[in-house]
């Protein structure tokens, strides 16, 4: 991931501020990136988005590392090519469940953007200077609510820089053949569904489904962006509000079974 982040409990989303404590992901990843060169001598920026699995504990997390950066380099990545919704393969849509993450089961997934910058290194990127070093910001946007400045209100700053340059899990330089070919590295995003729950209970899983059913209705977007060379990239992700996010999207089967018997209590 390029960036770390706050993991936020979305019971905290009349303020939108982050749960104290918790280390969040900040991973990247995607198809649909696109990028602005403003010269023929600036470093080139490609951007991307994809579901990735929960870095922070998930066995599957290194596959789909290895799988989503060769075909970044390779040039067949799609955006969103792991969410849970294929509508989304090749768009820059996103479904609740690709942005939740939680503490038993498989763990969740990770809102994640990839930015791939051909022909440098990491070392070319630590010996700029000024407004020539690699910055990273995100926005977000929830329901009807102003866009709001997301790593302003975590850190204080509206422009981070990656916070560890050898964690390859947040940068890299990427091999082909032995040979650097680029920097690769993720900044991500996620919500902590049924917070405080440590194991797979039918309780826990409730608590899941109950997050995803009222998280999922609301409409959101991301935007993320990237300073390098004095020039700004950005990539927007966008959440359309569903009423009933299980009837219209596949949950594993006991998430499913947990949201029909919590709406069996309420009713």
């Amino acid at each position: 991931m390029g960036i770390e982040g706050k993991e936020t409990n979305m019971l905290t989303m009349k303020t939108m501020k982050k749960v104290k404590g918790n280390e969040l992901v900040a991973v990247l990843t995607a198809v649909l990136g696109f990028s602005v060169v403003c010269s023929s001598s600036a470093t080139e920026v490609k951007l991307f988005v994809d579901a990735a699995p929960n870095v922070y504990g998930s066995s599957e997390y290194p596959n789909w590392k290895a799988n989503t950066y060769a075909a970044i380099y390779n040039g067949t990545f799609q955006n969103m090519a792991n969410g849970v919704n294929p509508a989304n393969v090749g768009t820059t849509d996103f479904e609740i469940q690709d942005e939740v993450v939680y503490s038993f089961g498989d763990l969740g997934r990770r809102l994640t953007w990839i930015y791939y910058i051909p022909g440098v290194t990491i070392s070319d990127l630590q010996a700029r200077t000024g407004n020539d070093r690699l910055q990273f910001s995100l926005w977000n946007q929830w329901g009807n609510k102003p866009e709001y400045d997301f790593y302003y209100d975590c850190y204080g700053k509206t422009w981070l820089e990656p916070s560890d340059w050898n964690n390859s899990n947040k940068i890299m330089n990427y091999e082909v053949n032995g040979q650097v070919v680029g920097v690769i590295g993720t900044a991500g995003m996620a919500w902590w569904g049924a917070y405080g729950y440590t194991s797979p209970s039918q309780e826990a899983y409730e608590a899941l489904a109950s997050d995803l059913c009222k998280w999922g209705s609301v409409d959101e977007k991301w935007i993320f962006k990237v300073k390098l060379d004095g020039n700004e990239y950005n990539i927007t992700s966008v959440r359309e509000g569903v009423p009933d996010v299980v009837s219209t999207l596949p949950l594993l089967g006991i998430v499913t079974g947990a949201l029909i018997a919590a709406r069996k209590r309420v009713a």
